[in-house]
């Protein structure tokens, strides 16, 4: 911490950690463990800054319409296509707002759509505020969030069990 207390003040200062919209992805098996260990990375060094009063966001992009994203869409699994498609993409200046003025405003959580603004509830735990409004909001519809949640698995999985019978018998 020896290089932030030595860094001049310039003002509001902040850092922002990109997982992506980690629990609702079909990647889970691979980058869940990388995007929570991300989250967690963000956790603790919010802590270790806020001294300083530097503030970290945590940012729930959906996908994003970008030349990356199309390239990725020809080359990732048609199950993941599937799956991604319950949220549609975004555009690239939308998501780019939405950081921005979540950064801008010192917002751990960012949600960039619904499914943010969900995993973003359902997820808070110990998660820092920047408002005491926001911790009753996730308290009351946490609940709430947990059964839509489950809908949106349920969807998933009815997915997955579709495609998987349909490709069995190729």
């Amino acid at each position: 911490m020896k290089d932030v207390q030595e860094r001049p003040r310039t003002g509001f200062d902040c850092s922002d950690v990109v997982p992506g919209r980690s629990g609702w992805d079909l990647w889970l098996h691979g980058l869940f463990r990388q995007q929570f260990g991300l989250r967690g990375l963000a956790e603790a060094l919010q802590q270790e800054v806020i001294a300083h009063d530097i503030h970290v966001s945590l940012i729930f992009p959906p996908d994003t319409d970008t030349p990356g994203f199309v390239e990725e869409c020809k080359t990732r699994p048609q199950l993941t296509s599937i799956i991604a498609e319950s949220s549609g993409a975004m555009k690239a200046d939308e998501v780019a707002k939405k950081a921005l003025d979540g950064i801008k405003s010192a917002s751990f959580f960012v949600p960039c759509n619904f499914e943010g603004l969900l995993l973003s509830i359902g997820t808070a735990g110990m998660s820092p505020q920047r408002s005491f409004v926001m911790p009753f909001v996730e308290v009351i519809a946490t609940g709430v969030v947990r059964i839509a949640a489950q809908g949106f698995q349920w969807n998933w999985y009815t997915s997955i069990h579709k495609w998987h019978a349909q490709n069995k018998s190729k």
